[in-house]
């Protein structure tokens, strides 16, 4: 069901999804399978998933990338770590983007600078269509503050944090049920956002 061919224009209505990190080994591909598998749940179908990596997020895929149902109307884009090639996208009216960036002052200042890059490319209007998931790294880092500025040009519900979890950390398929509380809320925020992203964009 995955593709590793770049998402082309077509003259249906598909919403898609691009996930992008700002730097390697930020959970990218971790944050995708997240989305993956919460928005699997919904009536319609799991998204058309399209993998730069030709099969890496499959690995990821806490069931694999097999689905009862697919909607065809929603796809999901793992990026990597190439948040300028996304950023280009969002000219795409039925683009959403998902910037992920570590949950440290560099990773939330990268972040920043890539809402700059949209904000000179495509104007202020299309940070409505932006989420930033911050993934928690190694450390303590205090982010809070950086956090809010964020939140002030996206949307406070549009920055969500994804806690350090060791179930994450240890690569293949993620185990949803020994997730901590932190990171199914996190999760269950994200698909949230993105639903209502999708409800706007329909009406």
């Amino acid at each position: 069901m995955i593709s590793n061919q770049t998402p082309a224009p077509t003259a249906r209505r598909t919403t898609m999804v691009q996930v992008a990190g700002i730097a390697g080994g930020v959970g990218t591909t971790t944050v995708a399978a997240l989305i993956f598998a919460a928005l699997s749940q919904d009536v319609l179908g799991a998204p058309q998933l399209y993998d730069h990596a030709a099969g890496e997020l499959g690995l990821r895929l806490p069931e694999g990338d097999e689905a009862r149902l697919v909607n065809p109307s929603l796809g999901l884009h793992d990026c990597g770590a190439h948040a300028a090639a996304a950023v280009e996208r969002l000219a795409d009216p039925e683009t959403v983007l998902v910037v992920v960036a570590a949950a440290t002052a560099g990773g939330c200042a990268a972040a920043d600078r890539v809402l700059d890059e949209i904000v000179a490319r495509h104007g202020a209007g299309q940070l409505r269509l932006v989420l930033v998931a911050a993934v928690g790294a190694f450390g303590r880092h205090r982010i809070g503050s950086q956090l809010r500025a964020l939140g002030d040009r996206v949307g406070t519900r549009s920055v969500i944090l994804l806690p350090q979890d060791l179930s994450l950390a240890a690569g293949g398929r993620i185990p949803l049920v020994r997730l901590t509380t932190q990171t199914v809320r996190g999760q269950r925020q994200l698909a949230s956002v993105l639903r209502e992203r999708f409800r706007s964009r329909s009406s």
